[in-house]
């Protein structure tokens, strides 16, 4: 008996691509359509057809002319003899129960094999309603160019920064910027208030992920959902007090007119989601013809 896992997981990569072979037999052909495609080879049970036997000679990159090359037709075809009987071995042996690196292969190759039994290149008319369909996914990231004042607190080296006993230290002066903002305006109080950031956020558009840099994801998040012209809450963020006003917001619109400008990132996105269809289906029919028991973990 062979104990080495190194082998076991040599003879199991090796033998994969006939095993998906196998399953392309039982998945996409009946029996008239097997008497179409004559077997060439027995290996006890399992049987070596035409088809296979061309998609393993160009997977090799053999070229030859069945009347001119019967001597690479015989080694290519023995060599598919040769590793049927590993298949059969291997599944003897359960490599693809007891070795998790053949079960990982194995796996991948066979998802591979079911994404590659639909690659029918779809119309224009499908990809313009897919785009139609998810047109919002299509829009440009928002940008906006946000001004803000800040306040650096006064609890610095306190383990005290930023709680509810450091708000309500600030809490007079944070009211009256609240108040003069209300009053003569944003920029005015900023002026007489706002106190110099260690690291200043810059006066220009900026996505989501510029602001994440200067302000963390959580407080990014909030002003992405502030419209033009508002202002914000009192935030503390790092090591002092932040009010945030959005003064720009630019976003490119689409429409069912853009179709072309997103065409072929609109054919990436199909096929991934054909493909996701297909994986679904494949492990539907392979359930329905399956008997399956679950039973309690303890």
């Amino acid at each position: 008996m062979i104990k080495n896992n190194n082998l076991y997981l040599f003879i199991g990569s090796l033998v994969i691509g006939l095993l998906i072979l196998s399953i392309d037999i039982f998945y996409n052909q009946n029996q008239k359509s097997f008497s179409k495609n004559r077997a060439i080879a027995k290996v006890n049970d399992q049987y070596i057809n035409e088809d296979q036997f061309l998609k393993y000679a160009v997977s090799l990159g053999a070229d030859f002319k069945a009347e001119e090359d019967q001597e690479l037709i015989n080694l290519v075809l023995e060599r598919m003899i040769e590793e049927e009987l590993l298949v059969q071995r291997a599944i003897e042996l359960k490599l693809h129960h007891q070795d998790i690196q053949v079960r990982k292969v194995l796996i991948e190759q066979i998802i591979e094999f079911i994404l590659q039994l639909d690659n029918s290149t779809p119309s224009n008319e499908i990809l313009q309603k897919y785009f139609k369909d998810n047109i919002g996914k299509y829009k440009s990231e928002a940008e906006f160019k946000i001004d803000s004042i800040f306040i650096k607190s006064q609890s610095q080296n306190s383990a005290m920064l930023g709680s509810d006993y450091d708000f309500e230290l600030h809490q007079d002066k944070l009211d009256e910027i609240q108040k003069l903002i209300r009053t003569i305006g944003f920029k005015e109080a900023k002026q007489r208030f706002s106190d110099t950031q260690f690291l200043p956020i810059p006066n220009k558009f900026m996505k989501y992920k510029d602001c994440v840099q200067y302000l963390g994801p959580s407080n990014c998040n909030n002003i992405k959902g502030m419209a033009l012209g508002s202002i914000s809450e009192t935030i503390f963020y790092n090591n002092g007090f932040y009010i945030f006003k959005i003064d720009e917001l630019s976003q490119t619109q689409v429409n069912e007119t853009n179709f072309n400008d997103f065409k072929e990132q609109v054919l990436f996105d199909y096929n991934n989601y054909q493909d996701d269809q297909s994986f679904i289906e494949y492990i539907e029919f392979l359930k329905s013809r399956a008997s399956i028991s679950k039973f309690d973990l303890k």
